[in-house]
C-alpha cells in the first residue's frame, strides 16, 4: 500500500472542496464536469482549473508548512488520490452542479493530462482492490473445491 502525506492529504481536501465552492459561487446555473489540478514542482504550489481553464484555487504549500523532497511529483499525486476517495466516500461529488462522469486529473503548465485521479459516474460501479482480493480468494476456494 503507498503511504500518503497526511498533512498533504488535509491541504489537497480543502484546497479541493474550496476550488468547488468557488466554482459554484461563480458560476450560478452552469454545470462543472471537470476539475484540473496542476502542481508546480518548483514553486511548491498546486492550482485547481475548472473545464473551461479559468483557476480556481491556489495553494502555496510551503505557506502550509509542507516541505516536499525534490521529485515530489508522485507523492502529491498519491495523497490527491487518497484525499479525492475520501471527498467521494463524503459524497461531496454529489451536488446538482457536478455533471457526471465528472474527472478530476493532474495536468502539466499547458493543460495536458498527466493522470486521471479520479472518475465519478452514476453509471459506473467501483470495485476497490478489497473486492477483487476476497473475489480471488472465493474463486480459488470454489476452483479447489470443483476439482476435488
Amino acid at each position: 500500500m503507498k503511504r500518503t502525506n497526511k498533512s498533504l492529504e488535509v491541504v489537497l481536501k480543502s484546497a479541493i472542496v474550496g476550488s468547488l465552492k468557488n466554482y459554484q459561487l461563480t458560476n450560478r446555473g452552469s454545470f462543472l464536469g471537470d476539475l484540473y489540478m496542476c502542481y508546480d514542482e518548483e514553486n511548491q504550489t498546486i492550482t485547481f482549473f475548472d473545464d473551461v481553464e479559468r483557476e480556481l484555487l491556489a495553494v502555496n504549500l510551503t505557506d502550509k508548512d509542507i516541505v516536499l523532497d525534490v521529485n515530489s511529483f508522485k507523492e502529491v499525486k498519491i495523497s490527491a488520490k487518497a484525499a479525492l476517495k475520501e471527498l467521494e466516500r463524503e459524497t461531496v461529488f454529489e451536488k446538482n452542479f457536478i455533471h457526471k462522469p465528472f474527472t478530476v486529473s493532474m495536468v502539466d503548465c499547458d493543460f495536458i493530462v498527466i493522470d486521471e485521479l479520479i472518475f465519478v459516474d452514476d453509471e459506473t460501479l467501483k470495485l476497490d482492490d478489497d473486492f477483487w482480493i476476497n473475489l480471488d480468494k472465493e474463486l480459488n476456494n470454489f476452483l479447489k473445491d470443483l476439482m476435488k
